[in-house]
């Protein structure tokens, strides 16, 4: 904090000084909360009437007031810690009220801290999981579709990209149809961070599945509609990073770095650090593009400083330690060179650590199927059955050509990614012999470790593929590391600096890859439940499963065992 900053806490403390106990006591909660309304976020002026607008309702015995009180803390607090603590608080009070929309509103808002101040995914979670079982008999759709949007912002961190685009249409549709109603100023402008926050999220997934044209589409559509800037400022500055990016990937450097600096300004004075760590990086490509390496460096190590801080990872945030490692490389730099491998090393494993247990929570805890019915009560609560029974007809009609074109359209893809497969598999005779990966040391690079060591952990994998070791249930990086007598450190080091490859995506391809070939081989296995499958390679859930075998092979299992048992009935 600053010296004038410290001067202006000190004039507004003296002013609340001179509000007697009896001044305070008289004024209303509205008339307390306008003395600061006018203070952006994280602003610490703000708690010196926050706090008396606390002791008021505390006096009062107004537990409504009181959790008001406490977000409000949340709000304009700058610590973590304090905002966390505070979050306790809110969530201590809700229970009392025995009203389960106000218990879930507390979780959700501790979660969003976890979320949006320090992107603690699993912690984040757990909170988010435990707002929606308070939420499920609600009749707060609001509240429901805030959720929802929450949880689609996790199942895009742990990749399930088309589902967690799913979320955001949902509640971007709500959020849309909501404000085509007259709403009070404020609940207009929740709604309309809802909207924009759901575009931005499914403008985030399209850009993950590669739908570049969809993700540009939404980007323009947040900037043409976001009007009120002011009001929603951090919005705007998502959707100018959105913009940056987009240029940047187009080429045009230049318009991208006026949009990126407006974003990294916007997120700065925010405070939101996990988007502004990904906007360093592409400030830091976008240097590096232009052949300015001490400015791209700059930017790239502000990334490296806010992940140690914080423990971000995402695939931006990998390419970032690419990117060093390369110019560690460049200039013979091994010791900088070590310090980036182990960064990303670290990185890597905390992932591959968290990701497992974040899957089993959401798929155990948080029903796909009921969001569905959600969505459905939510589209249909408030129709108009006149217009529904005169839609119904043609309605139907229209959907039924639809569902049929669409159908053929997907057979079609289906059977040519069916086709591609097996013609790998006869190429090769087995579908898990993979072409040989190239060695990616050079020549002036020193490695961490000597070459006996990379060459023993490389010739114990080739044993670990042959044993079909990889099957095994709940296995990671530091158990197949002790499986091959060497620690997690050396065992990430060779899977992606010699063989270019994650040990999550070495073992997904080997299990996947196991798999597909027996439906091909043996007809028994055509006759397999998905969750079946799933346990025979050392899967924990049939979604996963599925997942993995979409990534791998482009199609579904399902897909796959029907184009099969199709071609064995034809022969």
């Amino acid at each position: 904090m600053n010296n004038h900053h410290k001067i202006l806490l000190l004039l507004f403390n003296l002013f609340s000084f001179f509000l007697t106990a009896q001044e305070l006591q008289n004024l209303s909660y509205k008339k307390i909360l306008n003395l600061y309304a006018g203070y952006p976020e994280n602003d610490s002026r703000a708690m010196v009437f926050v706090n008396r607008y606390l002791e008021k309702a505390k006096k009062e015995h107004s537990l409504k007031e009181q959790i008001n009180g406490y977000e409000e803390a949340i709000y304009y607090t700058e610590s973590l810690n304090r905002k966390l603590s505070y979050a306790d608080s809110a969530i201590s009070v809700a229970f009392k009220t025995n009203e389960p929309d106000v218990v879930s509103r507390a979780y959700l808002g501790k979660g969003i801290i976890y979320y949006y101040n320090s992107r603690e995914y699993k912690n984040a979670l757990e909170l988010y999981l435990k707002a929606y079982k308070f939420s499920q008999n609600s009749e707060d759709d609001y509240l429901k579709n805030k959720i929802i949007y929450h949880l689609g912002i996790v199942k895009n961190y742990l990749g399930y990209y088309q589902e967690a685009s799913e979320h955001f249409k949902s509640t971007s549709r709500y959020f849309e149809k909501q404000l085509k109603q007259k709403l009070q100023p404020n609940i207009r402008l929740n709604n309309e961070a809802g909207y924009f926050n759901s575009i931005y999220g499914l403008s985030n997934c399209y850009k993950n599945l590669g739908l570049y044209e969809k993700e540009d589409s939404l980007i323009n559509l947040g900037l043409q509609k976001n009007q009120n800037i002011n009001e929603h400022l951090l919005e705007y500055g998502y959707f100018q990073k959105g913009k940056g990016v987009q240029l940047l990937r187009k080429g045009q450097q230049d318009k991208a770095l006026k949009h990126l600096e407006l974003s990294r300004d916007i997120l700065l004075n925010n405070q939101d650090y996990g988007s502004l760590t990904t906007v360093y990086f592409y400030l830091g490509k976008l240097y590096w593009l232009k052949g300015n390496k001490t400015e791209s460096l700059h930017y790239l190590n502000k990334v490296d400083s806010l992940v140690s801080k914080f423990r971000l990872m995402s695939p931006e945030i990998r390419s970032n330690y690419q990117y060093l490692i390369s110019d560690a490389k460049q200039n013979g730099d091994s010791k900088r060179y070590s310090y980036f491998v182990h960064r990303l090393l670290k990185a890597d494993s905390d992932q591959n650590d968290e990701l497992p247990m974040m899957l089993s929570k959401i798929n155990q805890e948080y029903d796909n199927d009921g969001l569905s019915r959600e969505n459905q009560l939510l589209e249909n609560k408030n129709q108009n059955l006149s217009y529904l029974f005169l839609l119904i007809p043609v309605g139907l009609i229209l959907s039924i050509y639809l569902l049929s074109f669409w159908r053929r359209v997907k057979e079609r893809k289906i059977t040519e990614k069916y086709n591609e497969i097996l013609k790998k598999f006869n190429e090769r005779n087995s579908i898990l012999k993979t072409e040989p990966i190239a060695d990616n040391k050079t020549e002036h690079k020193k490695e961490p470790y000597s070459p006996e060591i990379i060459e023993d952990i490389k010739v114990k994998l080739k044993k670990f593929e042959e044993n079909k070791l990889f099957l095994a249930k709940n296995l990671t990086l530091p158990k197949v590391a002790k499986m091959l007598g060497r620690n997690h450190s050396q065992l990430s080091y060779v899977l992606n600096e010699h063989l270019d490859i994650t040990f999550t995506h070495y073992l997904k391809t080997l299990r996947i890859g196991y798999i597909t070939n027996l439906l091909v081989e043996n007809k028994l296995y055509l006759q397999y439940k998905v969750e079946n499958l799933a346990h025979e390679c050392g899967m924990s859930s049939r979604q996963l499963f599925s997942t993995h075998f979409f990534e791998i092979n482009g199609i579904r299992p399902i897909e796959f065992i029907r184009e099969r048992i199709k071609e064995n009935e034809e022969k």
